[in-house]
């Protein structure tokens, strides 16, 4: 849509993987992207945890397809997600498609 706001990653969303990532805390993390015209496929490569690099890195990918079909793999993910703090960052896994009322009406609660 045309409002971007703070609140994007709480209600508009395509992830594989949110979290507290850094992919600039090591020269060998890489978040790269193809699109060959029917498919867009992200990869986030060996990234890491902001402040928790010694938990080990992270590799996985979200393909989306133009047909509609969206596809998340996932190569390493080093300790299970539940265990991820969400106290920096959201911990999601999955889509959304939410949005905000900016003018609340007095007619909807």
């Amino acid at each position: 849509g045309d409002v971007i706001h703070r609140m994007l990653t709480a209600t508009q969303y395509i992830a594989p993987l949110m979290a507290n990532f850094n992919p600039s805390s090591s020269h060998s993390s890489t978040v790269r992207y193809m699109d060959n015209g029917t498919v867009l496929v992200v990869q986030w490569d060996k990234v890491y945890l902001q402040g928790k690099e010694d938990l080990g890195s992270f590799t996985f990918q979200a393909a989306l397809h133009s047909t509609g079909r969206i596809i998340f793999g996932y190569k390493e993910i080093p300790v299970p997600v539940l265990q991820i703090s969400a106290t920096q960052h959201p911990v999601k896994a999955g889509l959304s498609d939410a949005f905000m009322i900016l003018n609340p009406s007095p007619d909807v609660p």
